[in-house]
């Protein structure tokens, strides 16, 4: 098998066919000397795709658009607590999208809780706009915005300590470590002191 960095496997030049898009992570004895051995092959190709995120990723959306990732309706099973305080609540909750994408876990939720209102981001201009064309898309329901939530400050768009819940589902695992903390100071500075943020990195299945 080969393993690739996932900022490789967003390129358009290797994702030729699609069973090539992989992130393969393992505690195998053998796995460690592999990725010494990758990271000495190729000294500077992550600082060279972290430089380069905005290009890749939207490249990435304009060739795929909203079928590459399958929508979340797990997310409404296993988490519908933090999303709505009861199925009859007439509470706004709101919800942050960090990495929203083509609207995978946007629609899929603003469907099943009419009560929620959605600030979402990506750092993909051709993403947003893919938000923005869906059919489900409304105003009212989602505030869909570009932002490189590493270098963007995100009290520019959303009020202090005005979000309930921060989802950031596979985007702390598509940067660099060195970027976490600053990442999560960004959003914590949007989100109530009593609520949740929630990263999940678990892998998914991929395709319809």
């Amino acid at each position: 098998m080969t393993v690739v960095p996932l900022a490789i496997a967003v390129d358009p030049r290797y994702c030729r066919r699609r069973h090539q898009f992989s992130l393969f992570i393992s505690h195998d004895p053998w796995f460690r000397p592999m990725a010494i051995q990758a990271a000495r092959k190729y000294p500077n190709l992550a600082e060279y795709y972290q430089k380069n995120a905005t290009k890749f990723w939207d490249n990435f959306y304009k060739r795929h658009k909203n079928k590459f990732f399958k929508d979340r309706h797990y997310l409404e099973k296993d988490w519908g607590q933090y999303f709505s305080d009861d199925a009859n609540s007439a509470n706004v909750k709101v919800l942050l999208e960090v990495g929203c994408g083509a609207g995978n876990t946007i629609f899929p939720l603003i469907a099943a809780y009419p009560e929620l209102y959605v600030q979402a981001c990506d750092i993909s201009p051709h993403a947003i706009a893919l938000v923005k064309s869906h059919a489900e898309f409304k105003e009212d329901r989602v505030n869909a915005f570009l932002c490189d939530v590493t270098v963007d400050n995100l009290l520019e768009r959303i009020n202090p300590s005005s979000v309930d819940v921060i989802t950031l589902i596979f985007m702390l695992s598509a940067v660099s470590p060195h970027k976490m903390p600053s990442i999560l100071q960004n959003i914590k500075r949007v989100l109530k002191m009593v609520m949740f943020s929630c990263e999940i990195t678990p892998l998914e299945i991929l395709h319809k």
